[in-house]
């Protein structure tokens, strides 16, 4: 990485002034890192245990559907209603986490259950309906934390890459650059210090001797 900077003495505390403001902003960056790292770890486990809660649900509403379709048939479920009106409706809140905006919590409206089973339909398929209701519950919530991990999986390795970046190619690109303009700069003032003894030499051997008596 090769860094351009103004030329002489004004090249240096333009460097120094960029070294100071990335070092920072690798700190901040490193902070931003390690507090992402911590809600990852605390979302991890809740994901997981979302998951397993969800799969539970699903499971024993696919139990409940296969023995309303044993009892009472196949008709009574081609019956269920499917107008707009018994559609789920999910609304999301979201919450910003160290400038991540993520889901936080989702409230799910469901029709009522004599809007879903079939007049008519035995006790079974009501059991079937709820335990449908209560999976698709447990899957709202599954897919808010899943969001919400997969932004912050998201943003912490963006932050780390442009932590890394700084750190590694860009704090020490300017570091070179400004210890190569000081080394420049010193190897000038040595050749004028040289300059100015050789002409002031020169100037002493050419004046006038005087000589008394």
């Amino acid at each position: 990485m090769k860094v351009r900077h103004p030329p002489g003495r004004g090249g240096g505390p333009w460097l120094a002034h960029r070294l100071e403001v990335a070092r920072r902003g690798a700190e901040l960056l490193g902070e931003k890192q390690h507090a992402l790292l911590r809600e990852r770890r605390l979302l991890e486990p809740l994901l997981a245990q979302a998951r397993g809660e969800w799969e539970q649900r699903a499971r024993e509403a696919e139990r409940w559907l296969v023995r309303a379709a044993m009892l009472g048939g196949e008709r009574p479920l081609d019956c269920a209603p499917t107008a707009p009106t018994a559609l789920a409706r999910v609304t999301v809140s979201r919450r910003t986490i160290l400038g991540v905006r993520c889901p936080a919590d989702a409230q799910l409206e469901l029709p009522s259950e004599r809007e879903l089973v079939p007049a008519g339909a035995g006790a079974a398929l009501y059991c079937a309906a709820a335990a449908h209701r209560r999976a698709l519950e447990a899957a709202v919530q599954l897919g808010v934390l899943q969001s919400a991990l997969e932004r912050i999986r998201t943003d912490l390795r963006a932050t780390t890459l442009r932590r890394v970046a700084i750190e590694r190619r860009w704090i020490p690109a300017h570091e070179r650059a400004l210890a190569e303009l000081e080394l420049g700069l010193d190897e000038v003032e040595r050749e004028d210090g040289a300059r100015v003894r050789r002409i002031t030499q020169r100037r002493s051997s050419s004046a006038p001797h005087t000589t008394n008596g």
